[in-house]
């Protein structure tokens, strides 16, 4: 299968991993049963369900990293399909992969290394 074949069958895979990602985002964060609190949807909510399951982090990294692939390969296909992009594939590829790397790496350290994102347990724990 030839690399311009590649990215067209990822980008329809991709599209369709990227529409269930949304729903079970969506479920997940909004209209799961546990959510539902006499004050809302708040910070504090969604914090506290954040570190219960990991999978809350893995569902939305996931999703950050199918985004990204699908949205990024899709300007790189709109940039190729001008005349302009067939002479420059090379650093229009090259830019775009070192976008999504940045992209990709900041939105992971706001998953993870977030300082207000930590659970109060290991705020008092790495304090002693």
């Amino acid at each position: 299968m030839s690399p311009r074949a590649v990215n067209w069958f990822l980008q329809r895979i991709t599209g369709a991993a990227l529409l269930v990602l949304l729903i079970m985002h969506f479920w997940v964060e909004h209209f799961a049963a546990e959510v539902r609190t006499p004050a809302g949807l708040t910070f504090e909510v969604i914090q506290q369900r954040f570190f219960r399951n990991p999978w809350f982090v893995a569902i939305d990294i996931t999703f950050l990293f199918i985004a990204l692939y699908h949205g990024l390969n899709g300007v790189r296909n709109i940039c190729l399909d001008y005349n302009w992009g067939t002479r420059f594939r090379t650093p229009i590829t090259i830019a775009i992969v070192l976008v999504g790397i940045i992209v990709a790496y900041w939105g992971v350290t706001a998953f993870t290394g977030n300082s207000h994102l930590v659970p109060p347990e290991a705020r008092v724990a790495a304090a002693r």
